[in-house]
């Protein structure tokens, strides 16, 4: 007992108390160290102690939205650069694309067109990461094929079924399907396509669509009834430039 009497005496001869004034919340008392016998609002802290557990929880929640979006490491963090008219017009394009799903959470498609090595990978992994870092939206990018694999996976497993992964990607904010001109030319692959971007339409979830193909050409490779919702609050960005890869 003595000795917990002698640590409460000894804290209390290192503790000071001082009064100061907030502008804000008016005066105070508040116990300090007598080496640090600097005077602070509590309530002033408090609400800073308050920010910083926000500011903590906003992170681990927008990283594991990061984490969900798989975005292929090497366009984390990366930007599309608009040097040419026709790439900057492609960036309004996609600014527009943006601000529509914003205003009102509703079905839209942002089709990203053109040869290899134009950017369009590139520009929709930005347009995601800004998504999700600024807005809190979640995403999930995968190409066409890497889709039709994950729902196919589920098929004999138990506790997961193709339901549930249709699901599943249907209940994204946004959702990246790149290379869609690629996918198995199977019934099946075309049926589960069909499935994700009816399932989308129907709750209005904007999908962004990147192909190599030209837009007017993409109904043979995705099927009349995805090619005709892609028409619909369509936001098509024609990347007419050259293989950026091939010229460097």
């Amino acid at each position: 007992m003595r000795k917990a009497s002698g640590l409460i005496a000894d804290l209390a001869g290192k503790l000071q108390l001082v009064d100061g004034n907030c502008d804000e919340h008016g005066p105070a008392s508040v116990l300090v160290r007598r080496e640090k016998a600097s005077w602070h609002c509590p309530a002033c802290l408090e609400r800073t102690i308050a920010d910083e557990r926000r500011g903590l929880v906003l992170r681990e929640h927008t990283a594991a939205l990061m984490a969900s979006a798989a975005i292929p490491a090497r366009y984390v963090g990366q930007r599309f650069v608009a040097s040419t008219a026709d790439q900057k017009a492609v960036r309004v394009q996609v600014k527009a694309f943006r601000d529509f799903i914003v205003e009102q959470p509703r079905w839209a498609a942002l089709v990203l067109a053109g040869e290899c090595g134009t950017g369009k990978t590139l520009l929709a992994c930005e347009f995601v990461e800004s998504m999700v870092k600024n807005l809190g939206m979640s995403a999930r990018y995968l190409t066409a094929k890497g889709m039709i694999s994950e729902i196919q996976a589920t098929y004999g497993r138990e506790g997961r079924s193709e339901e549930t992964e249709i699901a599943r990607l249907a209940s994204y904010d946004v959702l990246v399907i790149d290379e869609i001109d690629a996918k198995p030319d199977t019934a099946n692959a075309n049926l589960l396509l069909n499935e994700i971007v009816n399932r989308r339409y129907s709750d209005g979830k904007p999908v962004v669509v990147i192909t190599n193909q030209k837009f007017s050409d993409l109904g043979q490779y995705v099927g009349d009834r995805v090619y005709s919702r892609l028409h619909e609050n369509s936001f098509v960005c024609a990347h007419t430039w050259a293989d950026a890869r091939r010229a460097a």
